[in-house]
């Protein structure tokens, strides 16, 4: 396969793998597999640039704070850190450090990687005054009174205004307890102790943090009033400010003894009271490390030795499949339970039917399992030598195993689906994804909750749910329903009001469009600026002007007008947010647009380092002015920004004319038309 072709099939997979993941809310692959596709993806980008658009995965990112929390800008920015995942990434890196340094005389300070969530804890004089997730690394969400339930020290003995930096984990026995409360209140159990943590710390009732046990494990001291002259320093003024600081690190000064750490911690890590996923490696003199500052992704002078994926064997004693929300049919290795990274499994994704086929997988294999600190396990291959004498390849099922519909298989599509509209099994997956999140965000409604109302179809729909309250003690009672009580039924309704008030991006993002994810909802809520001029285009099936929209293509509008063309989908849109003669149960708030201003409808590109933004900052400055950001270099690029060491973007503006600005320039532009 030449180039070309492998790109155009990584391209694809990856951006299925994403779609899985962040659109579906199913993850298909390992983030070993994905990270291994990426990097492969990456190395084809370096060679032939030529090759990469707006569409590619490397072009794709964001975590922006949950609107949910109040938000914290971070003193200096949250970066996270580089991938190695062999002795040469690491030698490359210890050599591009000691030249950066100008010395072959540094130090490294191994510690490991916690498989957590990044918090900033200020103090001031002292004092505990705010905490912060990571966030986009620039903003975070406010966690103060979350961080303040948990056993860290409220006063230090350090004046001056200073953050200590750190992971908020789980403990493995403390995360097997909470899953086996849950498991007996009938709750969703969390997939492992990182998500478990990330949970508990970003709930809005610190007491659900408080009945929870985290543990927090700083691992820096950010401060211009304090200084400090080694890394080693600063765990070990931690430690004195009474913080838990870990006892696995070490001081190294060549690859051979660091490689000799990696190797003993790797050895232990299933043996850990916590999860662990690889040794950061991390210059110890502070004063290079500030010399050497960070691109604008990762610091320099730092990087996370990932540890390889922790296989197992067991049996696989049943093959299922699965509906997801739409409609795609997932098949699921149901195991002999076994340990696998420190989390037992007895389930595993088998992505496809021409993933089974492909490795002869087979009901009664004997299998080997990989699991790199993710969600979901992967099959691996069977072992043929002891494969039972009596064992049958698997069928994969032509009904869908809920609703009985044919299943169908687009022309050049992986997924295999069920395109029954009123089949059980979408329903309560689109019911589910309307209430999550990112959608209306109703607490109390969980995947079980709502296959209950719907059982005894109290939900059919969306917009039932903003009936239940005033149906509750006329035609059902659900407070005296098993599993529900006064409380929670209060809590419920509350929540539910709460919602009722929506932005329009959500509220596309909740309607559950294939291939409109949160990102695509936000492009098309600018676009369409309002509900009212949404539902005007919906009616006058107006979709093509959304192909003016960077990042849209025609498979996306494709999907949007098949959905819009269901009559069913069309009714539960005005029922919920009504149209000009009803009113609905919800209000969509405008899409917030630039109308003037000198970024207004112009393309700008980014090329090179940026010092004073990342380039995620950048992006959502020119966009938030009314900008487009293009990835690549056009005749309709208004202009060109340029950091350090810009690359084949700055070359193809000049040989198009496109005009070339600064850094500098660009942030003028910015500070100008924000003060405007």
């Amino acid at each position: 396969m030449d180039k070309k072709s492998r790109y155009l099939e990584l391209k694809k997979l990856l951006n299925s793998y994403s779609k899985q993941y962040y659109l579906l809310d199913d993850p298909a692959v390992s983030d070993a597999e994905y990270d291994k596709l990426y990097n492969e993806l990456l190395a084809i980008e370096a060679e032939f640039p030529e090759f990469k658009t707006a569409s590619s995965p490397s072009q794709k990112v964001g975590a922006k704070a949950s609107k949910k929390f109040k938000k914290i800008t971070h003193s200096t920015e949250m970066l996270s850190l580089e991938n190695a995942y062999n002795e040469d990434d690491i030698t490359d890196f210890m050599d591009r450090v000691k030249k950066l340094a100008g010395s072959d005389d540094v130090q490294f300070v191994l510690e490991p990687k916690f498989d957590g969530l990044s918090v900033s804890i200020k103090y001031k004089n002292g004092v505990l005054v705010n905490a912060a997730t990571r966030g986009d690394g620039r903003v975070g969400e406010d966690v103060t009174q979350n961080i303040m339930t948990m056993d860290i020290p409220k006063k230090i003995p350090l004046a001056g205004e200073l953050e200590v930096r750190g992971e908020v984990i789980m403990l493995k026995k403390d995360f097997q307890e909470l899953n086996e409360q849950r498991e007996r209140n009938g709750e969703k159990i969390f997939a492992n102790p990182r998500n478990a943590a990330a949970g508990s710390l970003r709930q809005l009732d610190p007491e659900i943090t408080r009945s929870r046990t985290l543990q927090l494990f700083p691992y820096t001291i950010i401060s211009s009033e304090v200084h400090f002259l080694t890394q080693i320093e600063v765990l070990e003024t931690l430690r004195k400010c009474g913080f838990t600081v870990s006892e696995y690190s070490a001081l190294c000064r060549t690859q051979a003894e660091a490689h000799e750490f990696y190797l003993n911690l790797e050895k232990r890590r299933a043996d850990l009271e916590y999860d662990i996923d690889g040794v950061v490696y991390k210059l110890n003199n502070l004063d290079l490390q500030r010399k050497l500052g960070a691109s604008a992704k990762f610091p320099r002078h730092s990087i996370a030795y990932k540890f390889t994926a922790e296989k197992a064997e067991t049996v696989i004693t049943n093959i299922v499949v699965q509906v997801g929300r739409t409609g795609n049919i997932t098949p699921v290795a149901e195991l002999k339970p076994v340990t696998v990274g420190g989390v037992v499994v007895s389930r595993a994704t088998l992505h496809n039917k021409d993933e089974i086929e492909k490795k002869d997988i087979r009901v009664g294999d004997r299998v080997v399992l990989q699991r790199a600190g993710d969600v979901i396990p992967q099959v691996l291959y069977p072992i043929l030598s002891e494969r039972p004498a009596n064992s049958q390849p698997f069928i994969f099922p032509d009904k869908c195993p809920c609703c009985g519909s044919l299943l169908v298989r687009e022309e050049a599509e992986v997924a295999i689906k069920c395109i029954n509209l009123d089949c059980e099994a979408q329903i309560i997956e689109n019911l589910a994804h309307f209430v999550s999140k990112y959608a209306f965000n109703i607490d109390g409604l969980g995947e079980q909750s709502i296959r209950y109302l719907f059982e005894r179809k109290i939900v059919l729909s969306a917009p039932d749910i903003f009936e239940i309250e005033s149906k509750n003690g006329r035609e059902f009672n659900l407070q005296n329903a098993e599993g529900w009580g006064r409380q929670s039924v209060e809590n419920l309704f509350t929540s539910i009001n709460t919602s009722r008030s929506i932005s329009l991006d959500r509220f596309i993002y909740s309607l559950g469009i294939p291939q409109v994810g949160r990102a695509i909802s936000k492009l098309i809520a600018a676009f369409w600026g309002s509900y009212g001029n949404m539902l005007k285009n919906i009616r006058a099936e107006n979709y093509d002007d959304l192909l003016s929209i960077d990042g849209i293509g025609e498979s996306i509008v494709d999907d949007i007008k098949n959905f819009f063309k269901n009559e069913h989908n069309i009714k539960v849109i005005t029922r919920l947010a009504g149209d000009e003669n009803t009113p609905g149960y919800v209000i969509v708030a405008d899409a917030e647009r630039v109308e003037s201003g000198e970024l207004a409808g112009k393309t700008i590109v980014f090329t090179g380092s940026m010092q004073r933004f990342t380039r995620d900052q950048a992006k959502e400055a020119a966009e938030r002015l009314g900008a487009k950001v293009s990835s690549s270099v056009s005749s309709k690029t208004s202009f060109v920004v340029v950091g350090e060491n810009a690359g084949s973007k700055l070359e193809d503006a000049r040989k198009k004319g496109v005009k070339i600005i600064s850094e500098e320039d660009f942030e003028k532009i910015i500070e100008k038309n924000s003060r405007s």
